[in-house]
């Protein structure tokens, strides 16, 4: 665990593993990271991923997705563990003070709500701003533990009509909000920006 705080790349180039044990955790790394590079493999152009929320056991997400790999987190001490030259440290209710809208691809949301997302507030506001760094038609991927004291309020992706409800096609998921029905008691929802009228017309 030194090693890590230390330098998570050293700690890479040293073969060294360290990482969460979860269910949930290991359906987000295989089944929904090999979607996503499957997703980057028909892209015509190289895609780019934001994650949010960074800890010890997400250090090597950036090896694990094939496309260009952002992060942000409030906390500074999560810094570390974000690529280099590609994390910031910032709140998710202010994305798009860090970033040019339209720009990524697909956001991830895993473990930020209910775990410093705590109030409606937040959650409406990190919703309208993974809407504006979406390109029309990304992917928004939420994660979170549907327990009374992680779950404050309702979690809806279509949150004032900015995304749509949509089942990847992921081996095992049949609609857009997938339970684990482990001990965290982890749900998966997925949902895609709504494009523009004159775009869809």
């Amino acid at each position: 665990m030194r090693l890590f705080k230390w330098s998570p790349a050293f700690a890479a180039k040293c073969g060294v593993k360290f990482r969460l044990r979860a269910v949930n955790r290991q359906f987000l790394e295989r089944e929904i990271f090999d979607h996503l590079n499957q997703l980057a493999a028909k892209s015509p152009t190289r895609m780019k991923c934001l994650f949010l929320g960074m800890h010890y056991y997400t250090w090597h997400y950036p090896r694990l997705l094939k496309m260009d790999f952002y992060s942000l987190d409030m906390d500074p001490e999560q810094a570390v563990y974000g690529p280099p030259g590609r994390h910031v440290i910032g709140s998710a209710t202010d994305m798009a003070g860090y970033y040019d809208e339209e720009s990524f691809d697909i956001v991830v949301s895993n473990g930020v709500i209910g775990w410093g997302l705590n109030e409606r507030i937040g959650f409406e506001q990190m919703m309208e701003q993974c809407h504006r760094v979406l390109k029309p038609g990304g992917l928004l991927i939420l994660g979170y533990n549907d327990t009374p004291e992680r779950k404050p309020y309702p979690v809806d992706i279509d949150h004032a009509g900015l995304f749509e409800p949509v089942v990847p096609s992921i081996r095992g998921i049949t609609h857009f909000e997938h339970p684990m029905n482990d001990s965290y008691a982890h749900v998966f929802v997925f949902g895609r920006k709504r494009k523009e009228e004159t775009e869809t017309a």
